[in-house]
């Protein structure tokens, strides 16, 4: 036996029972193309099943799948509706011979027609100049070209179309009455598409070799084993360098694996987490850090309210009582306020939260307040906000932020920095800066920076600062706290080497980034 005879007797051992049976055919028929329809029909065999044992049978190179696209013509659901009734054309030129004029008004009536119908067969037969109006009286009037002509070239058309849409969709192009019946949705234009199969050489040769009735197993299972019926019959044998559709398991989210970094460095650091909920009352948002009621965050320009329900609850009214007396006049802080009238009305307001700083005062107000908590204590939180934010390179109106704070004697604002760049150095970026700026609750604040030498500049990372008396008076803190509040987008977009943020986490992720992209393993800062 040559090498030859020997790879087809090797096939041959790896054709399933629908391949065989398709080649069968074929042989018996002595034909050496056929379409997956007629095999479909003359095997009685589902057609979903033949055009799999054809792809089977490519795959080894037995056949050739071809692939045929024809034009069609069909009628749509509106078009079935005249298949037994004159088209709406037809049948008021048919009225109009018989009564030589009638309102417009009086046609749906008389004609059991609606109006869109009317119109377009109105419009139809005035454009041929078979009717005419009389738009002060409102009638139509039979021409005599209309007396005279016999059947419309619509009608013509459409009744040809049920006969031969073939030979109606040669003339597409030539013929106008068929455009008119495309625009009004009475029939479309589609495509069929036809798979043939066609023998190769090796199929050729194959079938010319001849293909034995082989009894054999293509499933084993544990009935088959039991009864030892593999001893007694030929195991069908398989190609295991075939191609196979490749499967995209499940993978985490880059920025999941981000987060979940960040979690273990503020744990290594010795925080506690902390958690909050995503729609908040302005008291917390807001209120209760001592932003005032006419801050511009607070406008619908930068805050999503919410409607249902408008208004939440504050148990602790003391805690209110307390905050209004700062907000209006400072207390007893040494501060003036914000000299202006405060709303608890406004303060009740329901929101999605616009920073994680609303979960550390909840903890402030819930734990040191009362008490069951003491300093010296640091939490963390990572979590989703939401900002009404105009969405482009570096914004998104959601997104995830890392919220720290630390309670303790004798902090500073160098302790505040120390604590950012150990963070930071963690995550592999070690190039920061630190620019002073404005927060209402915070006094020093600093705005956060880091080099991205891909990008080529610095980019802002976070905000952070020394909460101010006014902040803590209210939950009897008499000990330095320092707090930050950092951008996880932002810092993600820079370790995977990202200039746009919505690359992350937005509308312009790329799944094929998600399957393929690289653990940020490199130190993207210098």
């Amino acid at each position: 036996m040559n090498t030859k005879d020997e790879k087809l007797e090797e096939l041959i051992l790896t054709l399933s029972e629908g391949e065989r049976k398709i080649l069968k055919l074929m042989a018996d028929r002595k034909i050496k193309e056929i379409y997956e329809e007629d095999l479909s029909k003359q095997l009685e065999m589902d057609l979903s099943e033949v055009s799999r044992y054809s792809l089977w049978l490519e795959n080894k190179g037995v056949i050739n799948k071809l692939k045929e696209s024809k034009p069609t013509i069909e009628l749509t659901e509106k078009g079935k509706q005249y298949v037994n009734r004159p088209l709406p054309e037809a049948k008021i030129l048919g009225h109009l011979k018989e009564k030589q004029q009638e309102k417009i008004d009086k046609l749906p009536q008389k004609l059991g027609m609606d109006l869109p119908e009317i119109n377009a067969a109105i419009g139809l037969l005035i454009k041929n100049g078979l009717i005419k109006i009389n738009k002060k009286e409102k009638i139509i009037e039979i021409t005599p070209k209309g007396k005279q002509i016999g059947e419309l070239p619509t009608v013509a058309t459409f009744k040809a179309l049920l006969k031969t849409p073939q030979l109606i969709l040669s003339n597409r192009e030539k013929d106008p009455s068929l455009q008119n019946l495309v625009r009004r949705g009475l029939i479309r234009f589609g495509t069929t598409i036809k798979w043939k199969i066609a023998l190769t050489e090796l199929g050729e040769r194959l079938i010319k070799k001849g293909i034995p009735e082989i009894e054999h197993i293509d499933r084993v299972t544990p009935e088959i084993i039991s009864s030892k019926t593999w001893k007694t019959k030929r195991l069908r044998w398989y190609d295991i360098l075939s191609p196979v559709p490749k499967v995209w398991g499940g993978r985490k989210h880059p920025l999941k694996l981000i987060i979940e970094k960040i979690r273990q460095v503020f744990l290594e650091m010795g925080f506690r987490e902390m958690k909050g909920p995503w729609v908040e009352t302005a008291f917390w948002n807001m209120d209760s850090m001592w932003i005032p009621q006419d801050h511009p965050a607070r406008e619908l320009q930068a805050t999503f309210y919410i409607s249902k329900p408008p208004t939440g609850n504050i148990s602790d009214k003391e805690l209110i009582k307390i905050v209004k007396d700062v907000q209006e006049t400072g207390g007893d802080t040494s501060s003036i306020g914000w000299q202006q009238e405060w709303s608890e009305r406004e303060a009740l307001k329901t929101l999605l939260r616009t920073h994680t700083t609303a979960v550390t005062f909840r903890v402030l107000g819930f734990k040191l307040r009362n008490g069951e908590l003491k300093p010296p204590v640091k939490f963390f939180a990572i979590d989703r906000v939401f900002r009404n934010e105009t969405i482009d390179w570096k914004h998104l109106a959601e997104f995830h932020q890392v919220e720290g704070f630390v309670v303790a004697e004798n902090l500073t604002l160098r302790s505040l920095m120390g604590y950012i760049k150990e963070f930071y150095w963690k995550m592999g970026i070690k190039k920061l800066r630190f620019k002073p700026t404005y927060n209402p609750y915070t006094e020093p604040s600093m705005e956060v920076f880091a080099w991205h030498s891909e990008v080529g500049k610095w980019v802002e990372v976070g905000n952070s600062g020394l909460f101010r008396p006014e902040t803590l008076r209210p939950y009897n803190i008499a000990v330095p706290v320092i707090a930050w509040g950092l951008a996880v987008e932002r810092l993600a977009m820079l370790l995977y080497g990202i200039e746009d943020i919505r690359e992350v986490f937005g509308s312009y992720c790329d799944i094929n980034w998600l399957r393929w992209y690289q653990l940020p393993l490199k130190r993207v800062f210098k």
